[in-house]
């Protein structure tokens, strides 16, 4: 147990004897622990201060982090020598005696970064009484973000590992797996644009009270801060509370030698985000409920069964199907850059496609008219279609 009171709020894990890891059995999980797990520079440690402003709530900052730089030689921290004499290293101890020990207060927050779950058996995140968070962030927000606070991990250095989106991605299929209770993911965008609808849609997910207090928080550092706030956590610290046109609006140039990451940690956030939570009614944008159809407002996908819909895109030769939250057009098609499009409507009746043949015709004369060049054959739209 954690010897004060004033402690209990918002505590970072404390060192443990290595020796009292081996001979200590393993506590009973709390009655519900919350376990978040994102990447960096992704809002969690303004997620983590929205927890602890509850009151009822203990909060950890990142425990496996030592174990991490333990597992990582290579890995770079200027605080690397002084947080692996402060924190225990050995991610098994970590579980038994910080992320499984019994807190006296009714939630426990722990703050993850997922990338630090290196060489670990992970069969305890299905113990009872566990719930488990991922917060996703677009990858540019969080490579625009490197180096506004830590000056030795700019942009152009913070590879796809260090965004740990991938990581993400299998954590989430990990916990579907093992859990009871599937993931709950939230994009930090809602966050930061309605954190109100947000926090409640989560609680609700979670089955915890929502508390208003958890909206602000006063300015400084917290008790539960890691000892490597000093290099992250400046501009949190300047925080009191959500700041959505800050937080939403923030945006630097990105570094050439960033787009390849960039470019290969969006299908991961696109993944991830087709599960993301939505705010609560109320608070949900109409623009994202709607769309204009010749002039008429209609509802976004009024009928279920058009919500799991396989959309074929591609270039003759290298089409696929995707699912229709995954299916686009770039902005520097013809189509959107010209407005010169040709398209066919084909109704099926009992199951069966009408006059497909004829549609097929008729759209690939539409094109030879429209002297569209690299037109898809007769054979590949079939291909689509069945």
């Amino acid at each position: 147990r954690v010897d004060t009171a004033s402690a209990l709020r918002c505590s970072a894990p404390k060192p443990i004897s290595r020796t009292a890891c081996h001979d200590t059995a393993m506590a009973q999980p709390p009655p519900c622990a919350i376990h978040q797990w994102s990447g960096p520079r992704s809002m969690s440690t303004a997620t983590m201060y929205a927890w602890h402003s509850r009151g009822d709530t203990t909060c950890v900052d990142e425990p496996l982090y030592a174990h991490h730089l333990r597992e990582s030689p290579d890995v770079f921290r200027p605080y690397r020598a002084e947080l692996l004499a402060a924190h225990p290293s050995e991610g098994a101890a970590v579980v038994r005696h910080v992320l499984l020990r019994e807190y006296p207060t009714s939630l426990v927050f722990f703050k993850h970064i997922t990338k630090q779950v290196v060489n670990l058996d992970m069969q305890w995140v299905a113990a009872p009484g566990l719930r488990h968070v991922l917060l996703v962030r677009h990858p540019l927000r969080m490579l625009v973000s490197f180096g506004s606070s830590v000056p030795w991990l700019p942009p152009e250095k913070a590879t796809l590992d260090e965004l740990s989106l991938p990581q993400l991605a299998a954590m989430h299929a990990k916990l579907t797996e093992l859990c009871a209770h599937p993931p709950v993911v939230v994009d930090a965008d809602d966050l930061a644009s309605n954190p109100e609808g947000t926090l409640r849609a989560l609680c609700a997910e979670l089955g915890v009270e929502f508390s208003p207090k958890m909206l602000a928080w006063p300015a400084g550092p917290k008790p539960c801060d890691g000892l490597w706030a000093k290099e992250w956590y400046a501009s949190v610290h300047k925080s009191s509370g959500w700041n959505s046109e800050k937080t939403s609006r923030a945006y630097r140039a990105l570094p050439k030698e960033s787009f390849p990451v960039l470019r290969a940690a969006l299908p991961f956030y696109e993944y991830l985000r087709a599960f993301a939570i939505k705010p609560h009614a109320a608070e949900v944008p109409k623009a994202e409920r709607t769309i204009v159809d010749h002039g008429i407002v209609r509802t976004l996908a009024p009928e279920a069964r058009n919500l799991d819909l396989l959309v074929w895109v591609g270039p003759p030769g290298k089409g696929q199907l995707l699912p229709r939250e995954l299916a686009r057009v770039s902005v520097f098609d013809s189509a959107v850059q010209g407005g010169d499009a040709v398209w066919e409507g084909i109704r099926v009746y009992r199951g069966k496609v009408f006059k497909l043949e004829r549609h097929l015709r008729r759209l690939r004369d539409s094109a030879k008219m429209m002297a569209f060049s690299n037109v898809h054959s007769s054979a590949e739209i079939r291909e689509a279609v069945f």
